[in-house]
């Protein structure tokens, strides 16, 4: 069973949107830099997508920043993602990794293995899986 069976329309139409536009931001950031800082985005209750980088380049405490960002905001969002950049060891990767919290719905996460070659990012397919709420 999918989170898509007992997820509203409109709930799904708002994650897709803010996992689209992480994933596509990401890329660009690792075409132009070869690297990416983590950012979060969120839908406010007007819906209205907003960006926020968390003006540190340390992944863990910007990660940290991010959610403690949006939790206080939490009242104003329906729908927010944060996005890191992770190193995937098992493979020798790195990877795109997206969490997404509905206020309405599920929480999820989304792994976009990755790799860089001659300035080129060549993606893999992406991985789903169940998240904790953090925001809400």
């Amino acid at each position: 069973m999918s989170w898509r069976d007992t997820t509203p329309q409109p709930v799904q139409d708002d994650m897709d949107d803010l996992l689209d536009a992480a994933l596509i931001l990401a890329e660009e950031q690792l075409t132009q830099r070869g690297e990416f800082y983590p950012f979060s985005m969120a839908i406010d209750v007007s819906g209205d997508r907003k960006l926020f980088g968390a003006g540190t380049g340390d992944a863990r405490r910007a990660k940290e920043m991010s959610f403690g960002a949006l939790r206080a905001m939490r009242t104003d969002i329906r729908a927010a993602a944060v996005a890191v950049d992770v190193s995937l060891p098992e493979t020798g990767t790195s990877g795109i990794e997206v969490h997404i919290e509905h206020s309405n719905g599920p929480a999820i996460g989304v792994l976009k293995p990755y790799t860089i070659s001659n300035g080129a990012v060549t993606a893999e397919p992406l991985e789903g899986f169940t998240a904790q709420h953090l925001i809400w």
